[in-house]
């Protein structure tokens, strides 16, 4: 006895209806996802930007940590660029002796309502003071990061691209400059700046103080990813239809390592802070009248 296969003719008109229906409507789902990727495989460049981009900053804004940390550096960022505008005391300034200092000679007080971190020996007031300081700290801080992003991606992104004989001589000269101490080179770097030019801006010789022996992580960190990412198909096929070099890496491999390039120049500002802070306790970092969270300290 043999059993009917075919399970239509055990449905009612209507649920072969309905049965046809969503068949119908899932087969329409199923041309615009096919729709989509043959789009995408067929070089939508821009959009896929965009995707990405927008991937990135979905990944952001859901990230709690990463949110608490941007309000903090942008409410430092206001704080520093406002607080000192309010009031026409200028924060920088020093009398001597202190009994001509500023507010009557309000030398080394504790916290009030006018001041609400005190003053220093000279009578300057310390929360006014501390940002402005601010000012200084993290413009140094931020360009220093910038260089370091700058010279590391290049120089990793040449080495981990190219590979071969050339990758291996910039790699083995990168190992020899790991054994350059960082404190000789940083006053050196400083020293020689202000021999030429000494009301030169802090961020002269700060930031290549700051940048000489610091930029090797981010070089080894970025050619690890170009060495990874190169070998995908994406890549392949960009150079199968005639890609250049500079077109591949920094539109196919580049957009890739935003992600751990972000934090790992997250990471350096604080470093720099701290860098900027050791200097200025050395007297090789921001000079006075000027002031920064190194020279407070």
């Amino acid at each position: 006895m043999t059993e009917d296969l075919n399970p239509t003719e055990h449905m009612s008109s209507a649920d072969a209806a309905r049965a046809t229906a969503e068949l119908n409507e899932l087969a329409g789902h199923f041309d615009e996802r096919m729709n989509e990727a043959q789009a995408a495989i067929g070089g939508d460049v821009h959009g896929a930007q965009r995707s990405l981009l927008g991937d990135a900053v979905r990944r952001f804004s859901h990230n709690r940590i990463a949110m608490l940390g941007a309000i903090i550096i942008m409410m430092f960022t206001i704080l520093a660029i406002f607080v000192p505008l309010k009031g026409a005391w200028n924060p920088l300034y020093s009398s001597q002796p202190a009994k001509y200092a500023d507010y009557g000679g309000e030398v080394n007080k504790p916290y009030s309502f006018r001041h609400p971190l005190g003053t220093d020996d000279a009578g300057r007031d310390l929360w006014k003071r501390s940002w402005v300081s601010a000012r200084i700290s993290l413009s140094i801080a931020l360009a220093v990061a910038l260089v370091i992003l700058i010279i590391g991606v290049l120089y990793g992104a040449t080495a981990g691209y190219l590979g071969g004989r050339i990758d291996n001589i910039m790699m083995r000269f990168l190992d020899s400059l790991y054994g350059l101490p960082y404190l000789p080179f940083a006053i050196i770097t400083v020293t020689l700046v202000r021999s030429h030019w000494p009301d030169a801006h802090p961020l002269l010789y700060m930031v290549p103080a700051l940048t000489i022996t610091t930029w090797f992580g981010q070089a080894r960190m970025m050619r690890s990813q170009v060495l990874s990412l190169k070998q995908n198909e994406y890549v392949e096929s960009a150079r199968s239809q005639g890609a250049s070099t500079f077109r591949t890496v920094f539109r196919h491999i580049l957009p890739n390592t935003i992600g751990i390039t972000v934090v790992s120049i997250a990471l350096e500002v604080p470093g720099a802070i701290l860098g900027e802070a050791f200097l200025s306790y050395l007297a090789l970092g921001v000079q006075p009248p000027a002031s920064s969270w190194g020279l407070m300290a």
